[in-house]
């Protein structure tokens, strides 16, 4: 007789060989079915590998996609009410590749730090809000001292109707230090106690660098819509930015640096539209520029429309910070501007500097009536004390 243990190894054999057989009858079955395929091409080794490495890629894209709502705690609300700044600080700390749900999220003033690799989509009815505070400095997103960050469709709602207090102008949406490589596509940002995205000044001598933003649709933040202090190579397209105001500027795009290492290099901004700012459509600054080295700038507009700012546009570069003979050169050029019922002016110029050469090509404008004004009439605009210094570097060309 065949003992328990004996019993058990034969069922295994038994069960091994009916698999084996059945395993061997389905492949000359399959083997049939697919002889088509089996008579097409085998793709070389380098093809294969190339087929093989798209998918891998592909499979832990989608596999590496963390949805952030497996980091909140159990019976999570979808209203926007509670804080839930620290379950996801924690979720972006420790994933590379993170959506966000499609409902409200409440942060707090302490932000969201993004560190370097990092992708955050959110999904069509996400939002971030910022919960009301007496904090005059917050960042809703920060991405600081990091590189390679992808932001896709971030939509950020400030506390500006109910922030606490008076102090401060600096609460941002989205702040972007000292940092290289960053996209960030399609943000909404609105009513922020500072401004709607901020890029910062350089530090320790790192300057923002390779900054993408497109799609912006920037409106109702207090100080401005989206502030320049430091980059080289900035590429802002279709931004869509209104109705900044509360606090000095008042820019709906606001290109100024805040001191002499900062740097101001191939910025080209495409199709900005502006309007209705309690400051300017778009402001240039170059005077804080002065009190180090000399400098080189390189700024392009291409088809500015504004409408209903106090000023359509505005740039200056005077020497009250020179402590030489430090000199900025540069031109800034804007291409096909058009400019609509500016209460002040269509633009204001007053670039002391003669080694800064502004470039207006083919401008439009229309009085506060909303009457385009013949080219004769911008000639004498131009040529007004008032709005453009005189003895500046400008051409003007229809």
């Amino acid at each position: 007789m065949l003992s328990r243990k004996s019993n058990q190894t034969t069922s295994v054999l038994i069960s091994v060989c009916i698999t084996n057989l059945f395993i061997y009858l389905f492949f000359i079955a399959l083997s049939g079915c697919r002889k088509e395929a089996q008579d097409s091409p085998v793709p070389t080794l380098t093809q294969k590998n190339k087929f093989d490495a798209t998918l891998t890629k592909n499979t832990l894209a989608q596999i590496s996609t963390y949805n952030i709502v497996n980091s909140l705690p159990k019976h999570y609300v979808q209203d926007g009410s509670v804080d839930y700044t620290t379950y996801l600080a924690a979720a972006i700390k420790n994933n590379s590749n993170i959506t966000f749900p499609a409902f409200p999220i409440l942060i707090n003033s302490n932000g969201l730090i993004i560190p370097s690799n990092r992708v955050l989509t959110f999904l069509p009815g996400s939002q971030l809000i910022m919960k009301p505070s007496s904090d005059g400095n917050y960042c809703v997103l920060r991405i600081q001292s990091a590189s390679n960050v992808v932001l896709n469709n971030p939509v950020i709602v400030g506390d500006l109707p109910q922030h606490i207090g008076t102090a401060g102008e600096w609460g941002d949406g989205i702040g972007i230090y000292y940092s290289s490589n960053i996209t960030i596509n399609s943000p909404t940002v609105s009513y922020c106690w500072g401004d709607g995205i901020y890029l910062s000044s350089t530090k320790n001598g790192v300057v923002n660098t390779n900054i993408t933003i497109v799609n912006a649709n920037i409106t109702n933040n207090r100080r401005n819509g989206i502030t320049v202090s430091s980059v080289i190579g900035l590429d802002m397209e279709s931004p869509v930015v209104s109705y900044s105001g509360g606090t000095s500027p008042m820019c709906a795009i606001d290109i100024e640096p805040q001191g002499p290492t900062d740097e101001l290099q191939n910025i080209v901004i495409n199709n900005p539209n502006t309007g209705h700012d309690g400051g300017n459509g778009i402001q240039v600054g170059y005077s804080k520029l002065y009190g180090g080295s000399n400098k080189k700038t390189s700024i392009t507009i291409n088809n500015p429309i504004d409408k209903k700012s106090l000023i359509g546009f505005k740039s200056s570069a005077n020497f009250s910070r020179r402590v030489g003979n430090e000199t900025i050169t540069g031109t800034l050029a804007i291409n096909n501007p058009v400019w609509r019922e500016n209460p002040t002016s269509a633009i204001i110029e007053s670039n002391y500097e003669p080694n800064i050469k502004m470039i207006v090509v083919k401008p439009s404008i229309e009085n506060v009536s909303g009457v385009y004004i013949s080219q004769q009439a911008i000639l004498s605009l131009f040529g007004d004390l008032h709005y453009i210094l005189v003895g500046s570097n400008y051409s003007l060309t229809f």
